[in-house]
């Protein structure tokens, strides 16, 4: 029982922090500027660190992979930095998912963290950024859906006023 504490823990926390996040983005009484587009897998940057659990389960933690992200709002459109953890059962491609990401573009820069679900190699996942730069006040609601080398994106930007 001891070994599988660790990575609940980690879910847990993962799941307390991005619950404290999303208030912001449903209390906010600005508008919505809803986006759809594609994100495509760039480079994998840093393996991370992967220990074996047993029963054919690993702990993932601190893979880095670029992104490019093209979004019918340009504000939404970069380069992506994303660093994942998870508890993964290797065979079947599936565990829980969780990490930190970053968009970056000429005007600014969206940071925040992530969520998701790995099935059968597909993930889903959806965040929560909060902008810098131009977008400094600005908050992104985003989901990815499966997809192989890119997934396809939709989501919000909460238009409260700040960035303009």
């Amino acid at each position: 029982m001891k070994g599988k504490t660790k990575p609940l823990v980690g879910l847990v926390l993962a799941v307390v922090l991005l619950t404290a996040l999303l208030p912001a983005t449903g209390l906010a009484n600005g508008n919505k500027t809803y986006f759809t587009g594609e994100e495509c897998w760039v480079a994998d940057l840093d393996p991370g660190i992967w220990e074996e659990l047993g029963n054919g389960k690993w702990r993932v933690f601190g893979t880095v992979s670029q992104f490019t992200d093209v979004t019918t709002d340009p504000r939404t459109t970069g380069d992506v930095y994303v660093t994942g953890h998870g508890v993964l059962e290797l065979v079947a491609g599936s565990g829980p998912m969780w990490g930190t990401f970053e968009i970056l573009n000429d005007q600014g820069s969206w940071s925040g963290h992530w969520t998701g679900e790995l099935d059968n190699w597909a993930g889903y996942a959806h965040g929560i950024l909060h902008g810098s730069g131009a977008y400094e006040g600005l908050v992104v609601n985003v989901h990815y859906s499966p997809g192989g080398d890119c997934s396809a994106i939709s989501g919000y930007i909460v238009e409260t006023g700040a960035g303009e």
